[in-house]
């Protein structure tokens, strides 16, 4: 039922007007679903925006807030475009891409550091360590066109130093290679090339020797490690050998029945004689002399070969035939030690055979041993000891604690030493004696050996002229001391007696 909004009649539900009043009644109309959606639109409430700063509405298009005058708008930013997942064949393609990259750089790094100088003067350094010729032929270069760098040819080098004279160079000469090679002298470094295109290559050159020979003798054979290289030809000859290995070689030359043979060391490094040794002058004459020296029974040598030995403080060479850098040394070896002297190079014009006198003072050689006492000072040591041994056998002299502590500095460990106690006994017994008024006590040295640093066996003849007090003839008496060890103090500068070698070594001399 419709009631009528004018009369209140209530008419059918269908209606269109009343039946009463005839009112017209609203009709629904049917509204299109877009037309619908469009008003709920309009019914939704605006978007409404507010200031930042104080919270006022604003209106949409507003640039400054009406309020406070903040301003509202941004920058505005351009819009960020969405990634593209990649592939899995670019995964794979940008991983190895990265991949090579990094085996490059690294590559390059580990090239730059085995490949750089202190590395490869390194590598160097190890294979001359090995002594191996073959390994060092791959190595080692010549810019000499006349030297063929071979393991044959470097044996030379290798034999060199592998003598016992030249292990310590040997060793200095790996630590130069390694750390300044501009020390070495025989070798040298090149930048030669490069590795892969791009880092240096260092190269280890050798630098060959050469040596010069002359004589003023005709004829004569000249040979070099046994093998014939020339004949002198005139009186004024002189040939060059080389390019050579550096290392030791044996010259010689023979005429006749005369011949001279001797090593050069033709090596630069560590050696201050490698001009000299370059220029060899081989002259086939002989000499002699005499070598004096302060310790009997050193070995005298002859260019490092042994040709006498020192005997009551000399030796006499004769007749040797005389070469280029001919040098005279002594060797002495004690049981803990083995003492060498200075050396004496001879000259072409010294020691003429034929001029040579045993006594003349231009035929000798002295060399004496350094920090050595010789048999006249054990000599003068004796002296002094049996000159207070006589004062003290004298009754008119004072052997109280001041004689006996002077008495005791002759001694190793002074009153403590036994020979020292026989001493002071064989000299009260002359003083108490009724009979007996003194001893004359003289020694005289037979023999001196030095058997230590500082240690020395002496035998040596003590004589002894007593004399009494009474009509009694003087006796006189000689004994033998065979084995008296002596120590020298080198803080005092003074001999003492360690021992007199005990009674088995003590014996009466018949005269």
């Amino acid at each position: 039922m419709k009631n009528c909004p004018n009369c209140g009649h209530e008419n059918l539900a269908e209606a269109h007007f009343c039946e009463e009043c005839g009112q017209a009644f609203a009709v629904d109309i049917p509204v299109e679903p877009e037309i619908l959606a469009e008003e709920e639109k309009k019914k939704e409430p605006k978007e409404q925006h507010f200031c930042p700063h104080c919270g006022e509405v604003l209106p949409a298009d507003a640039e400054f807030c009406p309020n406070c005058g903040q301003p509202l708008k941004a920058a505005v930013r351009p819009a960020v475009p969405t990634k593209k997942s990649l592939s899995k064949n670019q995964k794979i393609g940008i991983g190895a891409g990265l991949a090579i990259v990094v085996l490059l750089v690294g590559g390059l790094l580990f090239g730059r550091y085995y490949y750089s100088y202190p590395q490869q003067l390194s590598r160097l350094e190890q294979t001359f360590k090995t002594q191996d010729p073959e390994k060092m032929a791959e190595v080692v270069i010549s810019e000499d066109p006349n030297y063929e760098v071979s393991a044959a040819n470097l044996k030379k080098f290798i034999s060199y130093y592998q003598a016992d004279g030249h292990k310590k160079d040997y060793a200095d000469f790996l630590r130069d290679l390694k750390h300044n090679p501009s020390q070495l002298v025989d070798f040298s470094i090149h930048e030669k090339g490069k590795y892969l295109g791009l880092f240096p290559r260092y190269r280890l050159v050798i630098q060959p020797v050469y040596v010069t020979v002359t004589t003023d003798q005709s004829d004569m054979q000249l040979t070099l490690d046994d093998k014939k290289l020339a004949t002198s030809k005139g009186s004024n000859y002189e040939t060059t050998w080389g390019p050579m290995t550096p290392g030791s070689y044996q010259v010689a030359g023979k005429l006749d029945n005369e011949e001279s043979s001797f090593t050069q060391d033709l090596v630069r490094y560590h050696n201050p004689d490698f001009e000299a040794n370059s220029h060899i002058t081989i002259n086939l004459h002989k000499i002699s002399f005499k070598v004096m020296s302060n310790i009997d029974g050193a070995k005298v040598l002859l260019n490092n070969k042994e040709v006498g030995t020192i005997k009551n403080e000399e030796a006499e060479i004769k007749d040797v035939i005389w070469h280029q850098g001919m040098k005279v040394q002594l060797t002495y070896k004690t049981a803990a030690d083995q003492l060498t002297s200075d050396t004496y190079q001879i000259a072409a014009t010294q020691f003429m055979a034929d001029e040579y006198e045993s006594d003349s003072y231009d035929s000798v050689i002295h060399l004496n041993f350094m920090n050595v006492q010789s048999q006249a000072d054990v000599q003068s040591f004796l002296d002094s000891l049996y000159r207070s041994l006589s004062s003290y056998t004298s009754k008119f002299s004072d052997f109280g604690t001041r004689g006996r502590n002077d008495l005791a500095k002759y001694f190793v460990d002074g009153l403590k030493n036994p020979d020292e106690q026989d001493f002071e006994k064989f000299i009260n017994e002359l003083r108490t004696s009724d009979k007996r008024s003194g001893v004359d006590a003289k020694a005289e040295v037979e023999s001196v050996t030095m058997t230590g640093k500082d240690v020395y066996t002496v035998q040596y003849l003590i004589n002894y002229n007593t004399a009494y007090s009474d009509d009694t003839d003087g006796v006189n008496e000689v004994f033998r001391y065979k084995k008296a060890t002596l120590r020298y103090n080198e803080d005092e500068d003074k001999f003492q007696i360690d021992n007199l070698g005990g009674a088995e070594n003590f014996e009466p001399v018949k005269e």
